[in-house]
C-alpha cells in the first residue's frame, strides 16, 4: 500500500489502524465447491482480483457483482462493499466484508460509471491465489517465499494483533491475523495514488496521462490505462481527440498524444477494421507507446528512467537487439516481442526512453 494514502483516506485495510475490533476470517474454507467464480479467480498483483481489473469502470465492476450492498465517499475516493461476513463489525472493520473495491472519483461525489477501480481486496472465503499459490490462509513465510523479503511490514489494530505486509512496488498488500493472511489487496504497481498526487498532474508535467500516469504496464496487455484489444473509442473516453492522426504502411491506424506541446508522449496504434486508412471508433488497439511523464511500472518496477540492466535483469536477453540515429542521438532497441513489450534506450545514458505493449508474437 502507498505509505501516503495511511494519512490522506480510511479504507478497510487502512482503517484498521483504528479498528477497536477484530473478526478473523480463517483461511479454511479454500476450495470450497460451491465457491462463485469470482471468488476462484486468481491473484494478479498491480492487474486483478476477484474478476475486477485495476482501472475497470464501475459500470463493469457492477456487471460482474452488481450493485454494492454498502457504499460511501471518501474524499476523492468511491468504495463499494460486497456480501457483509461480519454483522456486529464497522463498515471498515478488517475483514467484514467478502469483497470491497475503492474507486477514484470522477469528481462528481457519486459512485458512477465513470469511476475507475483502484483497489480491490478480498476476505473471508476467497480461494484464488497467486502464481505461487498464496491466498487466505498462507503465512507470511509463504509470502516471502514468493515475493521476497518485505521490507514494509506494519503492525496494525488496537492490540497489535494485525500485521500489513505491503510490496506497493508490485501492487499487492497482505494482511495477516495470528499469523495467517485474512485480507488481500490489489492495487496497480506502486500503491493506490494519492489524491493529492491526482491533482497535481493538471499542469503541462504529467497533465496528458492524468490518472493514468502510474497505471501498471503489463507486458503484452496494457499500459497507461489502455488495454491491447481495446476500440478506439474507449482511448477518446480517457485521452480525448489526439492532437495528430494517420495510417501507416502496415496497413495500421494511429493516434497521437502531445498534450499540445513538445514531442509526441502517448502513440497507440491501430488495427484498421474498416479500411479506409482513416481513424474510427471501431478500430482495435494493437500496440501502445509511452514517454516521459508517464510513470507507470513494469511488474519488477521497470519504468520511463529506467537502466538497461534493470531490463535485462528483469526480462532476460532480447528476442532482438538494434540500434539507430536520431536526431543526433543513437537509440538502442530492446525487443522482447514474445512477451508482448520493447525498450527504447538513450545509448549514452542506458536509460528507458520509450516502452511499447504490442500483442505478443
Amino acid at each position: 500500500m502507498n505509505r501516503r494514502i495511511w494519512n490522506t483516506i480510511s479504507l478497510s485495510l487502512i482503517s484498521l489502524i483504528l479498528a477497536a475490533s477484530l473478526i478473523f476470517i480463517s483461511g479454511c474454507n479454500k476450495g470450497t465447491n460451491n465457491a462463485a467464480s469470482w471468488q476462484r479467480d486468481p491473484i494478479v498483483p498491480g492487474y486483478s482480483l476477484a474478476e475486477v481489473n485495476v482501472g475497470d469502470s464501475f459500470s463493469a465492476v457492477q456487471s460482474v457483482h452488481g450493485d454494492p450492498d454498502q457504499k460511501r465517499g471518501d474524499g476523492g475516493y468511491q468504495v463499494a462493499y460486497y456480501s457483509r461476513i461480519a454483522e456486529d463489525g464497522d463498515l471498515d472493520d478488517p475483514g467484514a466484508w467478502e469483497l470491497v473495491v475503492t474507486f477514484y472519483d470522477d469528481g462528481n461525489g457519486l459512485l458512477d460509471e465513470a469511476d475507475e477501480a483502484g483497489a480491490i481486496e478480498v476476505s473471508g472465503s476467497y480461494s484464488g491465489t497467486t502464481s505461487g499459490g498464496i491466498g487466505l490462509g498462507n503465512t507470511a513465510q509463504d509470502i516471502e517465499g514468493e515475493y521476497g523479503s518485505c521490507e514494509n511490514i506494519s503492525e496494525a489494530g488496537s492490540q497489535h494483533d494485525l500485521l500489513l505486509y505491503s510490496y506497493e512496488a508490485r501492487g499487492v498488500d497482505f494482511l495477516l491475523s495470528a499469523g495467517r493472511i485474512m485480507t488481500v489487496m490489489v492495487t496497480a504497481y506502486g500503491g493506490l495514488r494519492s489524491i493529492e498526487e491526482d491533482e497535481s498532474l493538471n499542469g503541462v508535467q504529467g497533465g496528458l496521462f492524468g490518472i493514468y500516469q502510474s497505471a501498471p504496464i503489463v507486458p503484452g496487455r496494457t499500459v497507461a490505462g489502455i488495454n491491447i484489444g481495446d476500440e478506439f473509442r474507449a482511448v477518446k473516453e480517457k485521452y480525448g481527440d489526439p492532437d495528430d492522426s494517420g495510417s501507416t504502411t502496415e496497413s495500421l491506424v494511429f493516434a497521437t498524444y502531445t498534450w499540445g506541446y513538445g514531442s509526441w508522449k502517448l502513440n497507440v496504434y491501430m488495427e484498421d477494421k474498416d479500411k479506409n486508412s482513416t481513424l474510427g471508433d471501431f478500430d482495435t488497439v494493437v500496440s501502445i507507446s509511452v514517454r516521459f511523464p508517464y510513470k507507470g511500472k513494469t511488474p519488477k518496477g521497470i519504468t520511463i528512467g529506467s537502466a538497461e540492466t534493470a531490463v535485462t535483469t528483469e526480462f532476460g536477453t532480447p528476442d532482438n537487439q538494434t540500434t539507430f540515429q536520431h536526431q543526433g542521438e543513437e537509440t538502442k532497441i530492446l525487443e522482447y516481442n514474445s512477451k508482448g513489450i520493447v525498450f527504447a534506450l538513450n545509448t549514452s545514458s542506458s536509460q528507458v526512453t520509450e516502452i511499447d505493449v504490442n500483442r505478443p508474437v
